[in-house]
């Protein structure tokens, strides 16, 4: 378990990650937990090549903008936000005034939607979903107890045991071929052709591309940009670096193919995010809402 302490005008928060047990480890990057006192109007949050199960016991919250849904929508409770390919826009619903923020969380790898809870993941890509419309009101009986709860490993406990529950009750194999593709494309960060990826599964693209968006919610071309998105992402974090040297290294065509991508998946050029990105390295705080 690790814990580390971020800071910004807009206020103080801690994020402590614990990795999941062996059992979930299939199906989980991680358990994390963040909490502290922020005021901001609005957060833009990148992709980040999982979905997130999240459980909130602060605050209600706003989503502003879902790709695949324009509406905003309150959350209160709990929710799943699917795989993103594109920036999600989130605010307190009260307002900018300083609040007490607290999230328990687990990152799933994209399968872990139909490991977990048996549902297809393009049902919840570019979505957040609420907790209790997937699960039903024992949602609530979880965030009483995680809320109850006084460390974080007891939190990180109740958690994997109520998707422990899930798995024994609702778990869909998701498919094996597409699981196996994502691991190359990982590794690869990215840069492999699908053609490629078809010819050794033995399969059409069409297949690929259907038992795909059941694992991930994406096409393999779409995901493996995604992984290539973050992959700079990570980089970025280090030491500057010219940008045509990162292009060249992540297997873009030119600095400006890289550009091109960074803005379809942050919303914004690469120097731009530098310039305004949070603390974390994850995130952009706004002190007012949009227009």
């Amino acid at each position: 378990m690790s814990e580390v302490v971020f800071q910004s005008p807009f206020g103080e928060w801690r994020i402590t990650t614990c990795m999941p047990p062996l059992d979930l480890a299939p199906f989980i990057e991680s358990f994390w937990e963040t909490r502290g006192a922020v005021g901001y109007g609005y957060e833009k949050l990148l992709p980040s090549g999982t979905a997130e199960f999240m459980v909130n016991l602060g605050p209600p919250q706003i989503i502003l903008q879902r790709p695949a849904d324009k509406k905003p929508a309150m959350y209160r409770h709990a929710w799943l936000s699917g795989i993103q390919d594109a920036p999600l826009l989130t605010a307190p619903a009260h307002g900018s005034d300083t609040f007490n923020t607290h999230f328990v969380s687990a990152s799933l790898k994209p399968e872990g939607v139909c490991e977990l809870f048996g549902s297809d993941a393009i049902d919840t890509a570019g979505r957040v979903v609420d907790a209790e419309d997937m699960v039903g009101p024992g949602i609530r009986s979880l965030r009483d107890r995680l809320g109850e709860a006084t460390r974080s490993e007891i939190r990180f406990s109740a958690l994997a045991d109520f998707l422990r529950l899930q798995r024994l009750t609702r778990a869909r194999p998701a498919p094996f071929a597409a699981v196996w593709a994502m691991g190359r494309t990982l590794t690869m960060q990215g840069n492999l052709r699908v053609d490629d990826l078809c010819n050794e599964l033995g399969i059409s693209r069409k297949h690929l591309n259907n038992i795909y968006k059941v694992a991930t919610g994406l096409s393999p071309k779409r995901f493996a940009r995604l992984t290539r998105f973050r992959s700079v992402v990570d980089r970025i974090r280090g030491p500057a670096e010219p940008w045509v040297s990162i292009a060249a290294d992540k297997g873009y065509f030119d600095q400006a193919h890289l550009i091109r991508d960074f803005r379809q998946f942050a919303g914004e050029t690469p120097s731009a995010f530098l310039k305004s990105r949070g603390p974390d390295g994850e995130s952009v705080n706004y002190a007012d809402l949009p227009n």
